[in-house]
């Protein structure tokens, strides 16, 4: 099922709502990631100690992220901020906490990252789990703020999952998407990837066989 929306949100907007909503799966002490540190990182802070979360930021740029806390005069003390490739510190993140609950996915500007930031944690979401992706949008979007480029791969992904149900966000942020997870396998579009194949099989006989 995919689901559009007109919400106009900043990044930290969407990350409190969509914690809000998901907030019953959470555990006593979730645990919340971001890719990208920046502006956002302060959304996910005020998140971290709503829910007494354990919260994670990662980027690569040590001269941003000092900059960073410099500005934000100890709002976020509560994040503990990793400075490194993105998927490395994934692999460090879900190695000593087994299990994420909330993921924004705002690193650098390439789609194929940002699909190889999710795969490092997919098998670590459990259901009820919620992941953000900004800059990202439904293939046959138009209405966007920015170039979604960080998508192009992770979206249609999930679109082809039965797990994941997906909800665009095209006038929050820098354009978004975000999908949840569910136990039960009904969510997606099954024919959503191909809505104009054709099983041409005669032909390919003829012209391979």
């Amino acid at each position: 099922m995919v689901l559009t929306t007109d919400l106009t949100l900043t990044r930290s907007e969407m990350i409190k709502k969509l914690t809000k909503e998901h907030s019953s799966f959470f555990p006593s002490q979730p645990i919340f990631v971001e890719t990208g540190s920046g502006v956002s990182t302060l959304g996910m802070a005020e998140v971290g100690r709503e829910y007494n979360a354990k919260v994670y930021s990662c980027d690569r740029n040590p001269e941003k992220i000092d900059e960073l806390i410099a500005r934000t005069q100890g709002k976020l003390d509560n994040v503990e901020i990793l400075i490194g490739h993105s998927v490395d510190l994934l692999e460090e993140i879900v190695k000593k906490q087994g299990e994420i609950h909330f993921a924004h996915l705002d690193s650098g500007g390439s789609a194929m990252l940002t699909f190889r930031e999710f795969m490092t944690i997919q098998d670590y979401l459990k259901p009820g789990a919620c992941i953000l992706i900004d800059n990202a949008a439904l293939p046959q979007e138009t209405k966007v703020l920015t170039e979604v480029r960080k998508g192009k791969i992770l979206v249609p992904y999930l679109l082809a999952s039965s797990h994941w149900e997906v909800q665009a966000h095209p006038q929050a942020g820098g354009s978004m998407v975000s999908a949840t997870l569910h136990e039960e396998g009904k969510f997606a579009e099954f024919d959503y990837e191909y809505p104009e194949y054709v099983d041409d099989w005669r032909n390919y006989f003829a012209a391979n066989l």
